[in-house]
């Protein structure tokens, strides 16, 4: 099988500035490639199937519905489903099977990275909840629960976000709360399958600019299933997002912008500034050791700049630092959102080295070897 260092989809690239070597998936099957959204990892669990997110939008065009493909290593090959229509950042891919998820509409599906296999209906929204309306979302992002029994949601219609989950057997969907304004970013605990963290986008609920509201407010939110939800930090603070699952299940990680990458203990509210600066996305090992993010003057500005941090050394390298795309090139706003993945043995992210959006891979041993 191949790898992506031997696949001849991807195509090595070094940072001038830093000599740090990228893979970027070269081999295109789309015009508009680029990686999961930070919290859903796309590579299986044997490194066979890498899912990327593709977009066939006409010239200048924006307003388009983005679609699944996969590379499969094994055949050193990609391909695009174009049934798999999703809404928001909701793919998800089981890594025991390779199989993806995805939200269109009130319904939740999944198919097999395998061709000539077809999308299979796994539930939906009921009508009596949409009563004739079309959500905004089904789901932020899906995950699965600790007993992989059912997906969560965080379903929005109007000014009302219902907060639940789907079981995978396609029985009765469960609404744990039902909440006036802007939340999303739901995430089933790794480790409780009762138990989910929410985000309350306060800013939104206001229409205003998320960097231009400086009221504290409350946005890390855990609920347990048969209770009300509650605020996770002791404080309101300054805008923040971004936030992920430790292993644990004890602690959450989250963007305090201006302020640093934080970890937070969900019982204690207690949390620690582990990385000091302006960071807009982050995300952690699964050992806590090493971080990435990726640092924008403002979300609204679609340039690549991605570090890499030893926590342990205290030492920082960056991957990539690429000017801001042609505006005439910009069919998307879509960020660079680094992850972890497969056993943390890459980053995946999205660059714009090229000008244009391509998915890229970086060797963590690399990185590491870097910062010691």
């Amino acid at each position: 099988m191949k790898t992506p260092e031997t696949s001849r989809l991807f195509t090595r690239w070094r940072n001038p500035t830093s000599g740090v070597e990228s893979l970027i998936l070269t081999g295109r099957s789309a015009p508009v490639q680029w990686s999961f959204y930070f919290t859903n990892r796309s590579f299986t669990g044997d490194g066979r199937f890498l899912w990327v997110a593709c977009m066939f939008p006409p010239r200048a065009g924006t307003d388009v519905s983005p679609v699944l493909g996969v590379v499969d290593f094994q055949e050193d090959e990609m391909r695009v489903f174009h049934e798999t229509q999703f809404t928001a950042s909701s793919p998800m891919v089981d890594s025991l099977n390779g199989d993806v998820y995805w939200a269109n509409n009130l319904d939740l599906w999944k198919r097999s990275p395998k061709a000539g296999e077809g999308a299979v209906f796994i539930n939906s929204i009921p009508k009596e909840l949409a009563r004739g309306r079309r959500p905004e979302r089904v789901a932020s992002h899906l995950f699965f629960s600790a007993n992989r029994k059912s997906l969560n949601i965080d379903t929005r219609f109007d000014n009302e976000t219902y907060i639940g989950d789907v079981p995978l057997d396609g029985g009765p969907v469960r609404i744990w709360q039902t909440l006036e304004g802007f939340y999303d970013h739901a995430q089933f605990s790794p480790n409780d399958p009762d138990l989910m963290m929410f985000a309350h986008e306060y800013w939104k609920d206001h229409e205003a600019e998320p960097f231009d509201e400086p009221r504290p407010y409350h946005r890390l939110w855990l609920i347990r299933r048969g209770e009300k939800a509650r605020p996770i930090l002791r404080e309101p603070v300054s805008h923040s997002g971004h936030e992920w699952w430790d292993p644990d299940g004890k602690h959450v990680w989250y963007v305090h912008y201006g302020v640093g990458v934080k970890k937070a203990n969900i019982s204690t509210g207690r949390e620690e500034n582990l990385w000091p600066g302006h960071l807009s996305h982050a995300y952690s090992d699964r050992t806590g050791r090493f971080l990435v993010a990726d640092l924008m003057d403002h979300p609204k500005v679609f340039g690549s700049h991605v570090v890499f941090r030893n926590l342990e050394t205290g030492k920082e390298v960056e991957i990539v630092n690429s000017p801001v795309m042609a505006a005439a090139r910009i069919q998307r706003g879509l960020h660079p959102h680094p992850q972890f993945c497969l056993d943390d043995r890459y980053i995946c992210y999205t660059t714009m080295i090229h000008d244009r959006f391509d998915l890229a891979l970086v060797r963590t041993e690399d990185l590491i070897r870097c910062t010691s």
